[in-house]
Parts: structure tokens; sequence; C-alpha cells
């Protein structure tokens, strides 16, 4: 959904900053919205009672309530497609620009 939110927009992101920490993602509260998203995937409660409060910080209540909501319900979609064996094929594609290995060595 980034990438085509990007697309359609213009906006520039640096879609490697998804997998390198060290990396500008370009996007407002980008480096926060990715910290968040991170402790959810990985339901870390220590690095989501961090990345929480600053992304309330950088992008206000609002956006981080958005931002949690979103996370939460793409969580959900890929458990339930989990459930029903659909893999991450898909993503392939991308993989290149996210610096990552499809499929994982």
């Amino acid at each position: 959904m980034l990438r085509a939110s990007v697309q359609q927009t213009g906006r520039p992101v640096d879609l490697s900053a998804i997998s390198d920490v060290t990396r500008d993602p370009l996007l407002p509260a980008g480096r926060e919205l990715r910290d968040l998203t991170d402790a959810a995937v990985l339901r870390d409660p220590y690095e989501r009672n961090l990345a929480l409060p600053a992304l309330v910080d950088e992008a206000g209540e609002a956006a981080a309530v958005r931002a949690a909501a979103v996370a939460g319900n793409f969580e959900m979609m890929n458990r339930l497609l989990d459930g029903i064996g659909v893999g991450p094929g898909g993503m392939a594609s991308i993989a290149g620009e996210l610096g990552v290995t499809y499929p994982p060595d």
C-alpha cells in the first residue's frame, strides 16, 4: 500500500528504510511509523512503549491512533491469509527495493 500511495502522490520514499533502520524513509514521521510497525509485527511491548509516544510527539495523537489501527488491521489480514495458506509470494517483485532476499536464504 505504501508503494502504491507514494507512486500516486509522487512523494519521494526510500523503501529500503523498511529493512534498514539507518536509512531515512523520506516521509513525515517515517522513522516513528516504521518503529511502531516493527514493534507491532514483532509483538514487542518494550519497543511499542518506546515507539508509540515517539510517534505521538512527531505526528500527533490522532495520527498515532490511525497508524496503530492500520497496523492492527494489516496484522489481522496477514494472519487470515496465513491461516488459509496464502504465502508472501506477491512480495517477491519488490524484495530488491526493500533490501531483502526472497525467498529467504
